[in-house]
C-alpha cells in the first residue's frame, strides 16, 4: 500500500516538472510521458502511450537517438547528448537512465540556452577585435594626426594651389581612418561612461531636429510614436549614438517620399525602441552577420555601426532583435528592468 501510494505521488512529481520525462520498457513501448513531454513531442498522450517508440516517431529510426537509446539499455550506461529534433527543429538536450526494465528519459528544450552562447561567443569575438584595435590606436593616431597638419598646411600654399583637391582627399581618407580608430574604441568598451536615470523619450526628441534635417534633405520623413515609459538608467550619449546609428542607417535603405518610424513603448514591463523603416530590406547574405564588424552592404560603409549599436545595447542593459523584408527593416531594441 505504502509503496502504490509512494509511485502515486512520485508519478505526480514528474508529470508536472518542467522538463519532458517519459520511460520506455524494454521492447521500447511508451509506458509514461509527462505533460511537458507531450507538449515538446507535440503529441497527445494518447497517441504514444503503450507504442512503440519508432512506430509513433518513426523519423527517429536508424539516427543516433535510435543507436544512443538502444546502446543505454543494451549496455546499461546512462548516455547524455544534444540534438535538433526531426519533427519541430528545436535543439534538445536529452538524458537516457537504463535498467533492467528498461529506459528513463529526461530531454529540455535548450533553444534559449543555445542562442546565449552564440550571443556569448559573438562577444567574445568582438572583445579580441576590439582590443587589438585598441591596442594600437593610439598608435596610429599620433602619425595620422601629423599627416593631416602638414596636408593642411600644404592645401594653404598657395604654390599647390592646383594640388588642392588631391589634398582634401587625403585630408578626407585620414578622418577616416581617424573615425573607424574611434569606433573601434567603441567596442572595446565594457561599461558606459556616464550612467543615469533619464527617459528615452527625451533623448528622442532631443535628436530628431538633426536627423530631420537630413530626411528634408532628401525627400524622406521621420515619424515619432512616443508613449509613455519610465525612466531608464543609461549612458544618454551612447544612447544618442545608437539612435542616430539606426535612423541613418534606416534614411540610407530608403526611397525618396519613404518614412522611418521612432516607436517608444512598454512591454512586459520592459522599454522598447523600435526604429522601423520602408527600405528594401536587408541583404539575404548578410542578414545574420549585420553584428560583425567589417560586413555591409554599403559601398563606402566601414561596417562598424551597427556593431557599435549591438556593444552598447549590451553595455547598457539591453538587447536589440531585428526582422527585414523587401517592404522594410524594424529594430527593436529593448532595455531590461
Amino acid at each position: 500500500m505504502i509503496d502504490t501510494i509512494l509511485n502515486q505521488k512520485m508519478l505526480e512529481i514528474l508529470d508536472n516538472i518542467s522538463e519532458g520525462c517519459c520511460f520506455l520498457n524494454s521492447k521500447m513501448e511508451v509506458e509514461f510521458i509527462n505533460k511537458a513531454g507531450e507538449a515538446l513531442l507535440e503529441k497527445p498522450k494518447e497517441e504514444v502511450m503503450y507504442k512503440y517508440q519508432w512506430d509513433v516517431l518513426p523519423k527517429y529510426k536508424e539516427t543516433i537517438i535510435y543507436e544512443l537509446y538502444n546502446k543505454a539499455y543494451r549496455e546499461q550506461t546512462v548516455q547524455c547528448f544534444e540534438t535538433v529534433t526531426e519533427y519541430s527543429k528545436i535543439p534538445m538536450e536529452i538524458k537516457v537512465f537504463p535498467n533492467k526494465y528498461g529506459i528513463f528519459l529526461l530531454f529540455n528544450d535548450i533553444t534559449k540556452r543555445k542562442k546565449d552562447e552564440e550571443k556569448q561567443r559573438y562577444y567574445d569575438q568582438l572583445k579580441i577585435i576590439a582590443e587589438m584595435a585598441a591596442g594600437v590606436a593610439h598608435e596610429v593616431r599620433n602619425p595620422m594626426t601629423t599627416i593631416k597638419g602638414f596636408l593642411q598646411l600644404m592645401e594653404n600654399n598657395e604654390e599647390l594651389d592646383k594640388y588642392k583637391d588631391i589634398f582634401q582627399l587625403m585630408i578626407d581618407e585620414v578622418n577616416r581612418v581617424n573615425e573607424i580608430i574611434t569606433n573601434f574604441l567603441d567596442l572595446s568598451k565594457e561599461k558606459p561612461n556616464k550612467v543615469e536615470y533619464c527617459n528615452l523619450n527625451d533623448i528622442i526628441t532631443t535628436i530628431v531636429p538633426l536627423l530631420e534635417t537630413r530626411a528634408i534633405r532628401e525627400g524622406k520623413y521621420i515619424k515619432l510614436e512616443l508613449g509613455k515609459i519610465p525612466k531608464l538608467n543609461v549612458d544618454k550619449n551612447e544612447i544618442r549614438q545608437l539612435l542616430i546609428n539606426l535612423v541613418n542607417n534606416s534614411l540610407d535603405a530608403m526611397s525618396k517620399g519613404q518614412s522611418v518610424r521612432i516607436i517608444s513603448l512598454v512591454e512586459h514591463n520592459n522599454v522598447i525602441l523600435s526604429i522601423q523603416d520602408e527600405g528594401a530590406g536587408i541583404p539575404s547574405d548578410i542578414f545574420d552577420k549585420i553584428s560583425v564588424p567589417f560586413v555591409t552592404s554599403k559601398e563606402s560603409g566601414t561596417g562598424l555601426g551597427l556593431s557599435i549599436c549591438f556593444s552598447i545595447a549590451k553595455r547598457n542593459n539591453a538587447e536589440i532583435s531585428y526582422s527585414s523584408s523587401s517592404n522594410g527593416t524594424t529594430f527593436n531594441i529593448c532595455f531590461f528592468n
